[in-house]
């Protein structure tokens, strides 16, 4: 898992691990408030673990690009098929979360590059203002620094936003646009929207309290982020147990990519600006994605996508609803994720 580069800062990282100051915690039953701390134990000692590995498969071709004032990062993967595709990834994840479905993707694509969110990773933000356009334009520039002048984009979570806003920005590139855990512009937005409002809702009441943080305090939030790694580990794990519990043990992640994605954030020093894409200005949400053709995919956990918002707000040619897996489909359903991949470019022509 990964090309997280050279083990520089392992070692660091496991002495930081040692000394951890567990929290005491009142006897109110485990995951009563939160994480049961077993939990958070078992992933710590199983981060330990795989820091001690002598090697991690890379993915790929590393490539970064100078762009409007930042740096953006991508993974290049060579395929057979006709049509380069972007994929892009959400929050608290990374590129590495599309390691289950690169393989059965070359066969679609003539070149898989999993980006870089900017603020994510190496990839960073520059000092200022910046915004989901920002973001848009520079992973648009990228792709034609790759040589890529047009493609198809699939985004899950933050990553569908910034699909949505490439789209609008370059619709004369963008071939298609496919999401999974639609975040604005295919998300439930009123009673009108069910069954996903009430989804959306009880997910409000159980777990939406790190939204309001994240999107008016995370500079806060960083530094502690920042400066434990069992700290940085935990609030990643929350998030997945939030969305997908019902999925397994490893919330139908794998193990390696939770401490392997852990290490990428701790690494690279981007918990907080990470955090910053949920205080972004993104588009207008009720402006069509450039009439670009879309399809949406729906999971069963931790997935709030609407048909009918997604209809009004974009070109949407094809929906497919999964009564299985969760929030992070690439991880947790990668055959059904490259299924409706498959078919949503056999619609559009796109493998001709």
């Amino acid at each position: 898992m990964g090309a997280l580069g050279a083990d520089a800062g392992f070692e660091s990282l496991r002495s930081r691990l040692s000394q951890t100051r567990w929290p005491v915690l009142p006897s109110l039953g485990e995951g009563a408030r939160g994480l049961a701390p077993s939990i958070v134990e078992h992933y710590a000692t199983e981060w330990d673990h795989w820091l001690q590995q002598k090697s991690h498969d890379g993915l790929g071709e590393h490539v970064d690009f100078r762009i409007a004032g930042t740096r953006v990062h991508a993974v290049r993967v060579r395929g057979s098929g006709r049509v380069p595709m972007l994929l892009l990834h959400g929050w608290p994840t990374s590129f590495l979360a599309f390691h289950r479905v690169i393989e059965p993707l070359r066969t679609l694509a003539s070149e898989i590059v999993l980006a870089s969110l900017p603020g994510f990773g190496t990839s960073t933000l520059p000092p200022g203002s910046w915004s989901i356009t920002d973001s848009a334009r520079a992973l648009a520039d990228a792709m034609r620094a790759m040589g890529h002048h047009r493609f198809l984009v699939h985004g899950q979570d933050w990553g569908s936003v910034v699909a949505r806003a490439i789209a609008a920005v370059e619709p004369e590139r963008v071939i298609g646009v496919h999401v999974s855990a639609g975040l604005r512009g295919f998300m439930a937005e009123s009673a009108d929207d069910e069954p996903a409002w009430s989804r959306l809702q009880r997910f409000a009441v159980d777990g939406g309290g790190y939204l309001q943080l994240q999107s008016r305090r995370p500079d806060s939030l960083a530094f502690a982020l920042s400066d434990s790694p069992v700290g940085l580990l935990a609030w990643q794990l929350d998030k997945y147990q939030l969305w997908q519990a019902p999925l397994g043990d490893d919330f139908g992640l794998g193990t390696d990519f939770i401490v392997a994605n852990a290490t990428l954030y701790w690494l690279t020093a981007s918990a907080g600006t990470s955090m910053r894409i949920y205080s972004m200005d993104a588009p207008d949400v009720d402006a069509a994605a450039g009439g670009v053709p879309t399809a949406v995919s729906v999971f069963g956990h931790g997935d709030f996508a609407a048909r009918s918002v997604s209809s009004r707000a974009n070109n949407l040619v094809a929906w497919y609803s999964h009564d299985s897996g969760g929030h992070v489909a690439s991880l947790d359903s990668p055959a059904e994720l490259v299924d409706d991949l498959t078919d949503f470019m056999n619609r559009i022509g796109a493998d001709t």
